[in-house]
């Protein structure tokens, strides 16, 4: 009975080292500007400017996909109004931005904190568009 449980826990201990030495799959995410319907996401080694008409956010980690293409990463999102704005302004709330990227195209969704829904995006890779700033 001692012979078969330290053959268990020695194996179950190789076993979770070899799962541990696997490599990430992780890669980072296109690096560039992206694209889509009044949206401009500019994404960098070290994070990701969002930008807006209307607003702006950002991501201050790299964005790295999985193996099925897809990320997770968190960050600010602030919404603008018209004219100057609050000089004691917070910078936004705490949003959880996701989405995936397969070619040239990225679905990216916005979860703000205290937002009603999720945003909904289809970017495209090397797209610029022009912002119409609150007016």
């Amino acid at each position: 009975m001692l012979k078969w449980l330290s053959a268990a826990v020695l194996a179950a201990y190789w076993g979770g080292v070899a799962m541990a030495a696997e490599p990430t799959t992780s890669s980072a995410a296109a690096l560039g500007t992206w694209g889509g319907d009044r949206l401009q996401l500019t994404v960098e080694a070290h994070g990701a400017r969002l930008a807006m008409d209307c607003a702006s956010g950002s991501i201050g980690t790299p964005l790295l996909l999985d193996a099925h293409g897809s990320f997770t990463a968190s960050g600010k999102f602030e919404t603008h109004q018209p004219g100057p704005q609050q000089a004691d302004d917070s910078g936004g709330v705490a949003t959880r931005y996701s989405g995936s990227v397969k070619g040239e195209q990225m679905t990216l969704t916005i979860h703000a904190s205290g937002a009603a829904a999720p945003q909904h995006y289809t970017l495209r890779k090397g797209v610029q568009i022009k912002l119409v700033r609150c007016l």
